[in-house]
């Protein structure tokens, strides 16, 4: 009985140490957008997937991911109360929570955001809220590497047959798929160098539609993270069906288990 709580007590000690040696962390969730796309008035994050906003999906599995520290919310002006009224009747208070609004561009939200998280931050995790289906160790994955690597990035692996053609839509080559992925969010980098190679961009007037290409740009090499196909943005109302359906799917498997 004493050998074994000693054991206890070692590997307790060694998980704090483990803990107070990781770089604080910042998770950053962009539901500033519009969702034009699905073709809805409502902003596709408020959307109800099993009866909860979208938006609570990617914020729990944020909240459950161990590596995350603290979360920034980036949305709309016109939608800060009705957030911050959402993660108060979800409950959503694990972690410290900022909500703050977004920019004009995907690009600007995402720098608004990181700017919020607390300077004690070393890395942040950028994340796109229509990305519902994320997962706590997807998160930990894609952070993981970017503490080993300073920038990294989710990705899915692309299994059709990918043609380059021209502007008359006339096939010009074949892509090789082997050497092709389908970037996705979480994407997570050294916080201060985010910041400043974001702010680089932007005085450069350098548009970007992810966070991986402003790190290309100055010549930073991004790291993958292969988290599979699961990890799909609902873009369209066939997306949403989609993602109901793997949802419905993962409870029967939790309630059977």
């Amino acid at each position: 009985m004493k050998r074994r709580r000693r054991l206890a007590g070692l590997v307790a000690g060694v998980l704090r140490v483990a803990l107070r040696r990781r770089p604080r962390t910042a998770g950053v969730i962009l539901a500033a957008g519009s969702g034009t796309r699905m073709g809805n008035e409502t902003p596709k994050q408020f959307l109800p997937l099993l009866g909860n906003p979208m938006l609570v999906y990617s914020v729990r599995a944020f909240l459950a991911c161990p590596e995350i520290d603290e979360i920034v919310i980036v949305t709309r002006k016109s939608d800060l109360s009705e957030v911050r009224d959402l993660c108060t009747a979800y409950e959503l208070n694990a972690k410290p929570i900022k909500v703050v609004a977004g920019g004009e561009t995907r690009q600007k939200s995402a720098f608004l955001g990181v700017e919020a998280t607390s300077r004690a931050c070393r890395f942040v995790s950028i994340h796109d809220a229509a990305r519902c289906l994320v997962t706590p160790g997807i998160i930990s994955s894609v952070v993981s590497e970017a503490y080993r690597r300073r920038a990294a990035t989710a990705v899915s692996p692309i299994n059709d047959t990918v043609k380059r053609v021209d502007r008359k839509g006339r096939i010009r080559e074949t892509l090789d798929r082997n050497e092709l992925v389908a970037a996705a969010t979480p994407q997570a980098f050294d916080r201060d160098f985010y910041i400043a190679v974001a702010a680089y961009a932007e005085k450069k007037g350098t548009v970007v539609t992810d966070d991986n290409a402003l790190f290309e740009a100055v010549g930073q090499t991004v790291y993958t993270v292969d988290c599979g196909s699961g990890n799909f943005k609902v873009t369209t109302k066939d997306d949403l069906i989609r993602a109901e359906a793997m949802l419905r799917a993962k409870e029967k498997k939790e309630t059977e288990r």
